[in-house]
């Protein structure tokens, strides 16, 4: 067999993803990159925890080629989240020469990204340090910056020379200049933030000078032979952000200076949905941008955005689009993914499903990064996934994802598993949930808990909802309740008429809809299934009582759905409440006055659910050991429903 072609027995041929390439004198057993997303794992003062380092070291061990860190800062207090890895003095080196040794020792390379957030720097730093090329505030940011003097830019420039410096002690193979993403250095970059009149604005050649002077910085304090990359939003998707004809002028010119290879990003935070693209966006949205770039530069290009998949990977590299696939949540849904491509192990793999609850959800509420499809994530410091020494027989009633998982897990553990499922078929109201346009691809989680559970022997019951007493005849030494949760229908005088209808059963297809409909609920139930009625052609009018609609999603999301109503044209009316429902009307009160709308034809409520739980009383009652898990506890979101379940079939 030729080198470089990898023949896995699904017959599908990877000529490409598994070649080593290189970046620099770099060189790269593989094409597959984790590139930069934050954790949260940093001490205030910059050390990296042992919970960071086992989480990189258990990326490296899954066969990634390199991984990029996420960012450094060059100084205390210029993060975008509240903790940040730093390496500002000698005493933090150290600690980051243990990080590095345990990634190497666990078979990856290992490179930093470097940073200042500028204008976009965690509310809860000081304010002086918000600083930017302008003194312009972003649609969606904390501070007003200042603008910086030239004093202050000479000093961030050797600010990064330094953390470079210190991060080559630190014996990094590699540093990523973080020139993305409506930070500091791209604040400079584009015209959107930069409206200087001195040397650092106005033309491009010197909207880039700030960037140049810290390349030359870094490049002088790390020497020749040390690779620096320099990552980029290649396109801002904001009026008078950057656009392709411009980065095409910058990646030259940082190949002229000697950068090492380009990694290609896009957007800027105030459209966030372009940097940590939700599953609305699709697979692999960006690969065209980054082949822009590929034709200008020599050098290696690196694309990422929403990657998850080995066979994207390969095609995206056999199109000559890039060198090199970032693949970050790839890595965090299922950090054995390139070992697993190799070893044919396809059913086994977890796919990341852009839901982005977890990574930058939790990022944005300032809450350790975890991920939804694999709760194992940023738990690796403390888990021991040996066999327990009391086998306990374990009975768990609900197969939505939240009781698979737990059966899943209670299994690995060495438990006796049998899970009692009402239906005919797992999934639960997940299913349903992927049932809504661009949502497909959230049935993969269910699959592979489908396919864990029959590899690991579980047994399955369907169309089986033990009672009490039978429960209590099998004299399990546990039983995890995953009963799920039903949706419901608020006290509002003619909602039994044959015009009101469950969102559900519009989603699953099971009841008709008219032209002209009303939906009671502004929630992502409500506006997803809005969104599909309206793109089946009908005219839509959302009632929602709060003052917002879909609170507490994540932005990502929120920005698409919003997108969609604009598209269809939809009536919001917040601050509203239904109080009457007719045969061909629906009465709403708005700031004490009723309004009626007139000719709809169909009411879908999207109004919520409730906890099913009748089982965990009477099984206490009964001497009998219960724990209650996901929406059977308290209605939520898929993250909790897993790591709910992950943690009690665990703890079993």
């Amino acid at each position: 067999m030729a080198p470089g072609i990898i023949k896995l027995r699904r017959h599908i041929m990877f000529i490409k993803l598994f070649t080593p390439g290189k970046i620099g004198n770099l060189r790269l057993a593989n094409r597959m990159i984790v590139t930069s997303i934050s954790t949260l794992t940093a001490t205030d003062e910059g050390y990296a925890t042992e919970q960071l380092m086992a989480y990189l070291a258990r990326k490296a061990q899954g066969g990634w080629a390199m991984i990029i860190t996420e960012y450094y800062a060059i100084a205390p207090h210029v993060g975008y989240f509240p903790r940040a890895l730093g390496i500002w003095n000698d005493d933090l080196i150290k600690n980051h020469t243990e990080l590095t040794r345990r990634v190497h020792q666990a078979g990856a390379k290992i490179a930093a990204q470097i940073s200042h957030a500028g204008r976009e720097i965690y509310h809860g730093h000081p304010r002086e340090n918000a600083v930017s090329s302008s003194a312009l505030k972003d649609v969606y940011g904390e501070f007003k910056p200042r603008e910086m003097t030239i004093p202050e830019i000479k000093k961030i420039v050797s600010q990064f020379g330094d953390t470079a410096r210190n991060l080559k002690k630190a014996n990094f193979d590699a540093v990523e200049i973080y020139a993305a993403h409506g930070f500091l250095i791209s604040n400079f970059l584009s015209k959107y933030t930069n409206h200087r009149t001195d040397e650092y604005g106005g033309s491009l050649r010197d909207r880039m000078r700030f960037l140049e002077e810290i390349v030359k910085d870094v490049r002088a304090k790390v020497g020749e032979d040390f690779p620096v990359l320099v990552r980029l939003s290649t396109k801002e998707f904001v009026p008078g952000g950057l656009s392709i004809a411009e980065t095409r002028v910058i990646v030259k010119r940082m190949e002229e200076l000697g950068i090492d290879a380009i990694n290609c990003s896009q957007g800027i935070v105030t459209v966030s949905n372009n940097i940590v693209e939700p599953f609305q966006v699709g697979n692999a949205p960006f690969v065209d941008i980054a082949e822009e770039i590929k034709k200008i530069v020599t050098i290696p290009v690196i694309t990422t955005g929403r990657i998850n998949d080995a066979d994207l990977a390969e095609t995206t590299l056999l199109s000559g689009k890039s060198d090199f696939v970032g693949m970050a949540r790839a890595s965090l849904a299922d950090p054995d993914l390139p070992n697993k491509v190799l070893a044919g192990r396809w059913d086994e793999i977890r796919h990341c499903i852009g839901c982005n609850q977890g990574c930058i959800g939790n990022n944005v509420r300032g809450e350790i990064c975890r991920c939804m499809v694999n709760p194992e994530i940023n738990r690796e410091y403390q888990l021991d996934l040996t066999k327990a020494v009391d086998k306990k027989k374990i009975m768990i009633i609900g197969g939505g994802i939240a009781g698979c998982e737990a059966a899943i897990t209670a299994a690995r553990k060495g438990h006796d598993v049998t899970l009692y499922e009402k239906s005919d078929r797992l999934g639960g109201t997940w299913l349903i949930a992927s049932l809504p346009l661009s949502k497909g691809e959230l049935v993969s989680l269910v699959k592979w808990q489908i396919s864990e559970m029959k590899r690991l022997n579980i047994t399955i019951k369907l169309n089986s909802a033990p009672e009490v007493e039978e429960i209590v005849a099998l004299s399990p030494d546990k039983v995890i309740i995953a009963t799920g949760s039903q949706p419901c229908l608020p006290p509002v005088s003619g909602i039994e008429s044959q015009s009101v209808v469950q969102a559900n059963k519009i989603l699953t297809q099971d009841a008709p809809f008219g032209e002209n409909v009303v939906v009671i609920g502004g929630g992502s139930v409500g506006v997803e299934t809005a969104e599909y009625m309206a793109f089946c052609g009908s005219s839509i009018t959302i009632v929602e009582m709060r003052n917002e609609i879909l609170p507490g999603l994540e932005r990502e999301t929120k920005i698409g759905l919003k997108e969609a109503i604009r598209h269809y044209r939809m009536d919001v009316i917040k601050s509203a409440k239904v109080v009457g429902i007719g045969d061909d009307y629906v009465a709403i009160e708005k700031n004490g006055k009723q309004i009626r709308l007139d000719d709809v034809d169909t009411v879908v409520v999207a109004a919520g659910s409730r906890s099913v739980n009748k089982l965990e009383a009477p099984l206490h009652e009964a001497g009998i050991l219960t724990q209650v898990i996901g929406d059977a506890k308290q209605v939520r979101n898929g993250l909790a429903a897993m790591h709910e379940g992950y943690l009690a079939g665990y703890g079993a």
